[in-house]
């Protein structure tokens, strides 16, 4: 079963739209929603019922109030959003924070795409992983 229902999280209008155009696209049943920052998505999933959750959260790291990794991080601690699959895409081009991120538990960290083709092979790549992937444990799991 792959996703059904992704949730992308970024602050750049222009980046979300791009997304959900080439997202319908490829995959023109899959569900989108869309937040600007983490503390709206945070909102969000409060708000779901479990069954509404999203299959798969993909979050920018540069956005104001609540970065990339520090939403990251609030969902690997929260017990109901742990299990959830996350990656992180971001312009932001440092290995120290694409293994921090890995170690925090996302499924995988991407640069942002710089063409129309990285973006359809970015998504092409998020939309293939199977939502029975085993996501990387997290810190607290492996002690």
């Amino acid at each position: 079963m792959k996703y059904k229902n992704i949730l992308l999280v970024d602050d750049d209008l222009d980046d979300r739209m791009l997304f959900e155009q080439t997202l319908r696209e490829m995959e023109p049943q899959m569900r989108m929603q869309e937040v600007e920052n983490g503390l709206e998505m945070m909102t969000l999933l409060d708000q779901c019922e479990d069954s509404e959750l999203p299959d798969l959260i993909i979050l920018d790291q540069n956005m104001p109030k609540m970065t990339g990794k520090e939403s990251l991080i609030f969902l690997k601690a929260n017990p109901r959003y742990k299990d959830i699959p996350v990656i992180i895409y971001s312009t932001y081009q440092v290995k120290d924070f694409f293994l921090s991120c890995r170690e925090l538990g996302a499924l995988d960290v991407v640069s942002k795409p710089d063409t129309m083709q990285t973006y359809r092979d970015m998504i092409g790549r998020f939309i293939a992983i199977e939502a029975a992937a085993t996501p990387p444990p997290s810190p607290s799991s492996a002690l």
